[in-house]
């Protein structure tokens, strides 16, 4: 059995939990994504189910035995299934999926996958698609979403669809810095009609690259300013942005602020300082909702003419 890596669920009992690292050898590190209710919109074996939030996922009564205060550990031998995005995507007969995978034809089809709700069999209509493509060859997928949105071959997201991912995340930037930073990662699409997310998992050769995935000694929240000198990591998870001043660099732990800032960039970010192997980090996504915490890249901002903005928003912060 191969290990189980970020991006794959498990099941205990009737409740579905995401995989949120790699390093999964005792306990997996995990969150509660879907429970039985009978109010819930999605369906499976004739039972209901809700996609939960952060908030709802911290109260429910798993958490009195999994929950750690931050993300939920479950031991190995509670574990009762495991679902492997590479596997599912083989068996899976879906018309959507399958129009993304025949686009990204350069990938090897065993180097995708897909995760969230279609991986365990509790897709709804408004379902969007969580495509995964493995290792290196995330970034030829990258660089093919790139090229498809510029030969009109893939759609860039509607402004609803943008305000919608807006709200969901709940983040304190103006709605117009958010769209700008998120269109220059091209890792999201419209095939047609199909929104899909094109999503970062490291090959199974490459499982320890040696970034910190547990949390370190909490010394403030702060804000910082500084270059990114390495971006090998930035769409990772932890997303880790190596800096030249101050910290040896950001860990992000949510998709929100992933690709936001390359090498050569200065940084302007907000989060937790953590002593972590005796180096200093600045952590950003502390929860899903990330709230007061971000990444932006004042290079970009001040290219695209939105510096005036985020100054007037944030200057209580610097």
């Amino acid at each position: 059995m191969r290990p189980i890596r970020l991006r794959d669920f498990i099941r205990v009992g009737e409740n579905y939990f995401s995989v949120l690292g790699y390093k999964n050898d005792e306990k997996v590190k995990c969150f509660l994504r879907y429970s039985p209710d009978s109010k819930g919109e999605r369906v499976k074996d004739g039972k209901r189910f809700k996609k939960l939030s952060h908030e709802e996922a911290v109260k429910h009564p798993t958490s009195n035995e999994f929950f750690d205060g931050s993300i939920f550990r479950v031991p190995l031998n509670r574990v009762e299934e495991i679902f492997k995005p590479e596997e599912r995507l083989k068996e899976l007969k879906d018309p959507e999926l399958e129009k993304i995978v025949n686009f990204f034809s350069n990938v090897p089809r065993n180097e995708m996958g897909v995760t969230g709700s279609r991986l365990i069999g509790l897709k709804s209509e408004e379902s969007d698609v969580d495509f995964i493509v493995y290792g290196k060859w995330w970034f030829l997928a990258r660089e093919k979403l790139k090229k498809g949105i510029e030969r009109g071959e893939l759609q860039d997201l509607d402004e609803d669809t943008w305000e919608f991912i807006y709200k969901k995340r709940k983040i304190v930037l103006p709605f117009d810095v958010f769209v700008a930073q998120e269109k220059r990662k091209f890792h999201r699409a419209f095939l047609g009609e199909t929104y899909f997310d094109l999503l970062y998992v490291r090959g199974y050769d490459e499982i320890d690259n040696g970034i910190p995935e547990e949390p370190g000694k909490k010394v403030a929240k702060t804000t910082i300013v500084a270059r990114v000198v390495e971006d090998r990591f930035i769409f990772d998870y932890p997303a880790f942005y190596a800096l030249d001043r101050g910290f040896k660099g950001i860990l992000c732990f949510t998709h929100t602020f992933v690709g936001q800032a390359f090498k050569g960039e200065t940084i302007f970010a907000r989060g937790e300082v953590e002593i972590i192997d005796g180096d200093r980090y600045l952590v950003v996504g502390t929860k899903r909702e990330v709230e007061d915490e971000f990444i932006l890249s004042l290079d970009f901002l001040e290219k695209e003419g939105l510096m005036d903005e985020v100054k007037e928003l944030l200057s209580d912060q610097v």
